[in-house]
C-alpha cells in the first residue's frame, strides 16, 4: 500500500509518498507559520497532491511537534505553532478525503527508525532525538503508544539532571535539555571562551580548540547519564541517537556505550547499547507513512 507522510516543521513541511518504508518520490515546502492554522493546513494538502501518484495514496500521516492526543486526532499544545486543542486529524482528512493520523514529531522518526532504520529487529527500542531540543520516543513491537498519556509521553529532555542546575526553557532548573542539547553546547562554549559558535563548528572543533572539546566533554557525559536513565527505565535492545547532533555522533556514541555498561543495572545479562540514527531526516516522513497500521495494530478508523 502506498502511504503518504508528511513531517511538520516549523519552518519546512516535508512530504513524501512511502511503501514498504521506500520513500518513492518526495518534496518539502515552506510553512506558512505567521499566516495561522487554516494556511499551514491548505498547504499541507495542496503540496501533498502535487506529488507525483499522490491521488493513490490510500492513507495519510503525519508527524507534528508537540503534545500530541494520537488516538484523537488532536495537538493538544504545540510551542512551535502556537496551537491549542486543535483536531487537526479531522480538519485534515476533510481535506484529504481520506484517513489521517498523527503522532508526535520525535516519536514518529522512532516509529520510523524502529520499523525500517537502525531498530529495525529489536523487539524493544528507545530513540532519542537530540538537536535544538531533547526528545525521543519508545516502540515495543513495532507499535507506539496511541492513547491520550502515550502521546504525551517520552519528553526525555526534562527528565531532572541536576537538582537546582541550569535553568531550561521548560521553566524548570536543572533538565537534561539544558546540558545535553546543541544549545547547551553552545552556550557552555560561550561561557567556557567567550566566543560565539554553531555547534556544529564546536563539534567540528575537537582536538584543535580546548574549549570546544570541555564542551562536548560535558554534552557526552549528560547525554550518557540520560541514556542510563532510559535504559534502566525503559529497559530497550537498543537506543537510536538521531536528530541534528547525530552527525558528530562518533565524538560522544564511544562515551554513552562506555556509561550504558556501567551505569545500567544489569547489562552484562542485558546489555543496552546506543547506535548513531540510519534514516536521517527521512526517518518523520517514513515512520508518519506508517501510523495508520503498524502504529495501531491495524486499527484503520479514519477522522472523516
Amino acid at each position: 500500500m502506498i502511504r503518504l507522510g508528511i513531517d511538520l516543521g516549523g519552518t519546512a513541511i516535508k512530504y513524501g509518498l512511502v511503501e514498504d518504508g521506500k520513500i518513492l518520490c518526495s518534496e518539502q515546502a515552506p510553512t506558512p507559520l505567521r499566516e495561522g492554522y487554516e494556511a499551514v493546513l491548505d498547504t499541507v494538502v495542496r503540496a501533498a497532491e502535487q506529488l507525483p501518484g499522490a491521488a493513490g495514496a490510500e492513507e495519510v500521516g503525519m508527524a507534528v511537534p508537540g503534545l500530541i492526543d494520537t488516538a484523537a486526532g488532536t495537538v493538544l499544545y504545540s510551542n512551535n505553532f502556537g496551537w491549542e486543542n486543535r483536531e487537526i486529524a479531522r480538519d485534515l482528512a476533510r481535506r484529504f478525503r481520506r484517513p489521517v493520523r498523527i503522532a508526535n514529531d520525535a516519536q514518529t522518526a522512532a516509529l520510523g527508525e524502529a520499523l525500517y532504520g537502525a531498530g529495525r529487529g529489536f523487539r524493544r527500542m528507545a530513540m532519542l532525538t537530540v538537536g535544538t531540543g531533547v526528545g525521543g520516543g519508545f516502540v515495543k513491537d513495532g507499535v507506539l503508544d496511541g492513547d491520550l498519556y502515550g502521546g504525551m509521553a517520552y519528553i526525555f529532555g526534562h527528565l531532572l539532571y541536576r537538582e537546582n542546575g541550569k535553568p531550561c526553557n521548560c521553566g524548570r532548573n536543572g533538565c537534561y535539555e539544558a546540558y545535553a542539547s546543541a544549545p547547551a553546547v553552545e552556550k557552555h562554549y560561550c561561557e567556557l571562551s567567550g566566543c560565539t559558535k554553531t555547534a556544529r563548528e564546536i563539534f567540528s572543533s575537537v582536538g584543535t580548540d580546548p574549549f570546544a572539546e570541555k564542551a562536548v566533554s560535558a554534552f557526552r557525559e549528560a547525554l550518557g547519564a540520560l541514556a542510563a536513565d532510559l535504559a534502566n527505565a525503559l529497559r530497550p535492545e537498543v537506543i537510536v541517537v538521531g536528530g541534528g547532533v547525530s552527525g558528530a555522533a562518533k565524538l560522544f556514541l564511544p562515551e554513552i556505550n562506555r556509561i550504558l555498561a556501567g551505569q545500567v543495572y544489569g547489562a552484562r545479562f542485558a546489555p543496552v547499547r546506543a547506535v548513531p540514527a540510519a534514516l536521517g531526516n527521512r526517518a518523520g516522513i517514513i515512520g508518519a507513512a506508517c501510523l495508520n497500521t503498524k502504529a495501531y495494530g491495524g486499527n484503520h478508523e479514519d477522522n472523516l
